[in-house]
Formats: structure tokens, C-alpha cells, sequence
């Protein structure tokens, strides 16, 4: 009996030690994931909070062999998701909604964000994002935010700084440099824009974790870009900047750009697809500018005009390669790594101690 007694104690003490989680489970619980996933110049941005509630912004470029919702769908098993809690839709450009519905047959989806049910294009080649997310919309649960207006997911702050054409019009409140007169703005010229005026409605974000800022304008143009951060910063500054418009030369003011004085700058390119040589400039000129991270190695500027190869995700655009994304995982007190999935190549970025500009 006694013997009985003394393995039950024994057994009792042990099992809460069995049962711990691992240091290493532990820090796994406290990270936010984010994903990049390679849409061939399109935009799908995967945000895992550490309460394991999802966040995807945009859906990326349908294709016929739905090879681009597969890489989506990789990363949402990579990171252990069972559903998406939230998703947005920026706006209706195939490139960005063009994977809802798909997504939406697959796995359940809980809420949804547009910038309402129309378009103002409707040429042909450009509604037919627009048409193939409607008939879904009818039946999802669409929430149409305006400027200012935030997501409820658990452990992060996403609050919204474009939409329906609008802006945000005052500082965001505690935000590091937010309110601050700008510097880049006495150089900016203003630009003709392209006849695509589905990116004027884009819904753009700000999106913190603890110490942690970036931000997605997703396709916002330069001209709206300015009026976020002239005379005044309203955003402030950040840690990550993801770059707009893909790269290309219709977003990207440095008067924007380089008020986000981000040290990792991601850019979701395509291999013919974004950067523009003045892109790279405007890039690097950014104060306290580290890395560039592409998801893509971009064949329409000389080779020197991209990072090393272990910044780049994608080397190549054959047809049916694998598409590799780039990870993020980022810890409460600001600090990150990043991740190239193609070879593993990871980097990490400390804690960056306060400065006159942050």
C-alpha cells in the first residue's frame, strides 16, 4: 500500500513537468507570423497572431491551374490555421481579389472587408475581379470600413488610413513620429496617374504588434500616398515598409517612403513586375534603411538593381515553379526575424533602441 501511495505522489509531481510547454513553444505562442506569399505580382499577405486568430490581406492573381489560391493555401497550413478569421480586400483588381471565391470554397472564412459593392472600371480585362468576387460577397459578412476604423483580432492593432477614396485626416494616436512635421515633403511633384482609378478606393492599413509597426497601402497612388504624410506625418514611422503598388513607379513617393524611415523594406514584385530604377533609389534612401526582401528576382532592371540572391524568394519565373514565400516572425519588444523559404536564409533584426526619428 505504502508503495501504491508513493508512485501515485510520485506520478502526481512528475506530470505537470511532463505536461510544460517547451521554451521553444513557449516564444512560439508570443509571435506574430506574417507570410508574403509569392502571387506572381500580385498580393497575398498572411498575419498570424500569437491568439491564433488569421488575418489575410488580399487574395492574390487567379490563374487557370490555380497554382497561386495552392501557394495561399500552403502558407495557411503552414502556419496551422483552420480558417480565416479576417480578410481584406484592398480593391477589385484581378491581382488582389482575384483568389476570394476560390479561397472562400476551400475553407471557412469569418469577415470580410472591401470598399463596397461596385467598381468604377468596367472595361473589359479589368471587371473580371470585380464580377467573380461579387456573387460570393452576396452571402459572406462584408464589413466597408472607413479611414480610422479597426479590425477586433486579438493581439493585434489594424487600423484602416485609406478607403472609398478617403483618407485619414489626423494622427494616429500614439503612434512613434505620427503628427510630426515632414522633412520629404518639400521635394515631392505630384503625378498624372494611370487610368486605373480601382486603386483610388484601396484599402490601406496600418498594422502594430507590441513595439512592431508596418505598413500596406496595398495599391494606393502616389498623389493620395503624399496627402497621408504632407505637411504631416499622420502615420508615423515603422519597421517594415510593404511596398505599394508592387514596386512600381505609380506609388512610392519618397516623400511617403522615406517618412517611414522602415529599416526592412518587402516588396511583392513580380519577375516583370515592378522594381522601377527609381524605385531602387527612393528605396535606399530611406534614413536607417537595412534590407530589401522580393519575392521575386525582377528581370526588367539590371541584375545589380536587386538584392543578394538570399533577399530574393523567387530566382526565376518558369512556368509551374514552386513559389516561395518569405516568413516574418516578430516578437512583442519590436524585434524580428525574416525568412527565405527557398534556401532557408534567415535574418534577425534587433531591437532598434529609440531615436530621434522613431
Amino acid at each position: 500500500m505504502r508503495k501504491t501511495m508513493f508512485f501515485l505522489v510520485a506520478v502526481a509531481f512528475l506530470l505537470p513537468i511532463v505536461a510544460a510547454p517547451t521554451r521553444a513553444q513557449v516564444q512560439g505562442q508570443k509571435t506574430l507570423e506574417i507570410y508574403f506569399i509569392d502571387t506572381e505580382g500580385g498580393q497575398a499577405t498572411l498575419f498570424v497572431s500569437p491568439s491564433g486568430e488569421s488575418l489575410l490581406f488580399d487574395t492574390g492573381t487567379a490563374d487557370p491551374k490555380k497554382a497561386q489560391a495552392d501557394r495561399i493555401s500552403a502558407a495557411i497550413k503552414d502556419a496551422g490555421v483552420q480558417q480565416l478569421d479576417y480578410v481584406i480586400i484592398s480593391h477589385y483588381h484581378g491581382d488582389h481579389v482575384g483568389n476570394a471565391t476560390e479561397l472562400a470554397s476551400r475553407l471557412p472564412i469569418r469577415n470580410w472587408y472591401d470598399h463596397g459593392a461596385y467598381t468604377v472600371e468596367h472595361q473589359p480585362g479589368r471587371v473580371t475581379g470585380f464580377a467573380s468576387w461579387m456573387p460570393t460577397r452576396e452571402t459572406a459578412k462584408v464589413t466597408v470600413p472607413k479611414p480610422g476604423d479597426k479590425i477586433p483580432i486579438a493581439g493585434l492593432d489594424v487600423e484602416f488610413v485609406s478607403g472609398q477614396g478617403k483618407l485619414l485626416t489626423s494622427p494616429i494616436p500614439g503612434a512613434p513620429g505620427a503628427g510630426a512635421a515632414n522633412p520629404f515633403c518639400k521635394d515631392f511633384v505630384p503625378k498624372v496617374m494611370d487610368p486605373t482609378p480601382e486603386n483610388y478606393e484601396t484599402l490601406g492599413a496600418v498594422i502594430k504588434f507590441g513595439n512592431f509597426r508596418l505598413l500596406d497601402l496595398a495599391d494606393l497612388g502616389w498623389n493620395q500616398e503624399k496627402e497621408l504624410v504632407c505637411p504631416n506625418n499622420l502615420l508615423g514611422t515603422f519597421d517594415v515598409y510593404h511596398t505599394t503598388r508592387h514596386g512600381t513607379d505609380w506609388a512610392g513617393t519618397p516623400a511617403l517612403v522615406h517618412a517611414t524611415r522602415a529599416r526592412v523594406v518587402v516588396m511583392n514584385n513580380g519577375a516583370m513586375k515592378g522594381p522601377m530604377l527609381n524605385t531602387w533609389d527612393i528605396i535606399h534612401g530611406i534614413p536607417g534603411f537595412q534590407d530589401l526582401w522580393q519575392l521575386h528576382f525582377a528581370e526588367i532592371v539590371p541584375k545589380e538593381h536587386n538584392p543578394p540572391e538570399q533577399f530574393i524568394a523567387n530566382l526565376n519565373a518558369v512556368a509551374d515553379h514552386p513559389g516561395y514565400h518569405i516568413k516574418m516572425s516578430v516578437r512583442p519588444d519590436g524585434s524580428f526575424s525574416v525568412k527565405n523559404q527557398r534556401d532557408g536564409f534567415t535574418k534577425e533584426y534587433p531591437v532598434q533602441r529609440a531615436t530621434n526619428s522613431r
